[in-house]
């Protein structure tokens, strides 16, 4: 192992700081470290150290795919790297070649494009930081351990120990944590986007997909676009398909505002129970859409064929009668805030009861992914079950068995060949497979949040400690704060918490 770099940190000299994992999230950090050192005149001969693994960076688990049936599920409109400038993306997708005819808000665009979108960004503020005399230090290899005392970080990665001022943890989407006692078995998929992938599973063999979310449909895209004959059902617990995205509608909220939150929670001096929350939301939906909402309807598991209900979703999307997703898309911003204000009981019944609901109304798919997926289920080529009972290996006939009993349908056993994990992100730290959480959550220098996740401050980003105290010196930002945020698996949000994080080193160096 090498010698450990001789840093003490101090106030008056050029810091060393560690941006771990390079996905999307920890472009936003770079860049914004970047800009800040050279705003406030601490530049020259700061040190950024990058963590990475993979070969391109700002792509990660998100945008690393390149397939062109994978799509943004967000407009080209919503995905700029500026928040003062909306339209920068649609204008940089306007002047690429391998864009052409992507150049409008309302484009879904393949997530490859992006992934270069964030590698020119990062270029930026590379030739940046160079240019106001920052070292810029790459390594290739995975960070295993981060460690705080008197010195500072303590980084392990690989055989190297390094020593930073401060560490900002970006690990991005990390594998889920369900279904771990099938990653021996060579026809189970833990991860879609990790390893071999799809790519393994045989064109003419049944095929399970756990989960009817947003990667269950780029799971379903993708075994069509590499012809894949098999049968394939997708299982879910509660949830169908997600819905349909229409055309975007800039929209006004006048219930779920930061004053009638300030107002409910009596000058944010106590918390909201889920009761008050539900009412929030249903007078926004129901006072924007002008009607009264069958809300037993909406919240019931689904019984109709998943066809007929796609079919649907899609003639609405059409039509342009999905203002219900405006209105929720409308609430991104003020939602952390939202979570914030609700009490450990209501959270913890959302989540619960209510999560998967809500994941398919504000989590939609694009149209076009909509119209595929439509066209792939009239030819039979897959279907859709909810209630989920049990999954199990069938050792002897090398098969996995699925059972499942939908609401109003019978008890059913489905035999498939192979088995894709689409749940997403694992929040459960205890069963992560990342060395990094496990050497941080053993020695107590993180803990997991009560609903899945790391536990941070809410707007220092702040790792918090078993012991209730907060890091000094490391930061965590990307989709495991989802418990203190709540929504964290956009790229604003991520890029949000990024500029925050950002701003709390700056303003404790500047208070040193």
């Amino acid at each position: 192992m090498s010698a450990v770099s001789d840093v003490t940190p101090h106030p008056d000299r050029a810091l060393r700081y560690a941006v771990v994992g390079m996905g999307a999230t920890g472009v936003g950090v770079f860049v914004a470290l970047v800009r800040s050192l050279a705003a406030t005149g601490r530049a020259a001969d700061a040190e950024i150290h990058i963590f990475e693994t993979k070969e391109r960076l700002g792509a990660g688990v998100a945008y690393s795919t390149p397939h062109d049936c994978h799509l943004l599920n967000m407009r080209a409109g919503t995905m700029s790297v500026h928040p003062d400038d909306p339209t920068h993306f649609v204008r940089w997708l306007a002047e690429r070649v391998d864009a052409a005819g992507a150049s409008t808000e309302a484009d879904y665009v393949p997530r490859r494009l992006f992934a270069a979108y964030l590698q020119e960004f990062f270029e930026e503020a590379l030739a940046q930081a160079r240019q106001h005399g920052t070292k810029v230090i790459t390594h290739k290899s995975v960070v295993s351990d981060c460690r705080e005392d008197a010195r500072g970080m303590h980084l392990i990665a690989g055989l190297d120990h390094f020593v930073f001022d401060y560490s900002f943890l970006c690990l991005g989407d990390l594998p889920s944590t369900e279904y771990l006692e099938f990653t021996k078995v060579p026809t189970y998929i833990h991860s879609m986007w990790h390893g071999a992938g799809l790519e393994v599973i045989d064109p003419d063999t049944t095929v399970g997909i756990l989960g009817t979310s947003l990667t269950a449909v780029d799971a379903l895209l993708q075994l069509r676009a590499s012809g894949h004959r098999g049968a394939i059902t997708c299982f879910s617990r509660r949830r169908s398909l997600p819905k349909v995205q229409g055309p975007r509608v800039r929209y006004t909220l006048r219930h779920v505002t930061a004053e009638n939150l300030r107002l409910l929670t009596a000058d944010h001096t106590r918390k909201l129970e889920f009761a008050e929350v539900a009412a929030l939301f249903q007078s926004e939906l129901e006072d924007g859409l002008g009607l009264a909402v069958d809300w037993e309807r909406v919240l019931a598991e689904p019984s109709a064929m998943f066809t007929a209900t796609l079919a649907k979703d899609i003639e609405l999307a059409e039509n342009s009668q999905t203002l219900w997703y405006s209105i929720l898309d409308a609430t991104s911003e003020v939602i952390p805030h939202v979570w914030r204000a609700m009490s450990a009981e209501a959270r913890a019944a959302f989540m619960n009861n209510h999560l998967s609901v809500w994941s398919m109304f504000r989590h939609c798919m694009p149209l076009d992914n909509a119209r595929r997926l439509l066209t792939m289920a009239t030819e039979g080529a897959f279907q859709v079950t909810s209630g989920l009972t049990s999954v199990a290996y069938d050792d002897e006939r090398q098969l996995f068995r699925i059972e499942a009993a939908p609401v109003g349908g019978e008890r059913t056993v489905y035999d498939v060949d192979y088995l894709v994990n689409a749940t997403g992100t694992g929040f459960a730290l205890e069963r992560s497979d990342s060395s990094l959480i496990q050497n941080m959550l053993m020695r107590g220098d993180i803990s997991p949040h009560p609903l899945g996740g790391i536990d941070v401050g809410f707007e220092d980003m702040r790792v918090v400690r078993r012991d209730g105290s907060l890091s000094g010196r490391a930061l965590y930002i990307g989709p495991l704060t989802r418990g203190v945020h709540f929504y964290t698996n956009s790229f604003e949000t991520n890029l949000a918490n990024a500029h925050s994080a950002v701003a709390t080193v700056m303003a404790r160096i500047g208070a040193a």
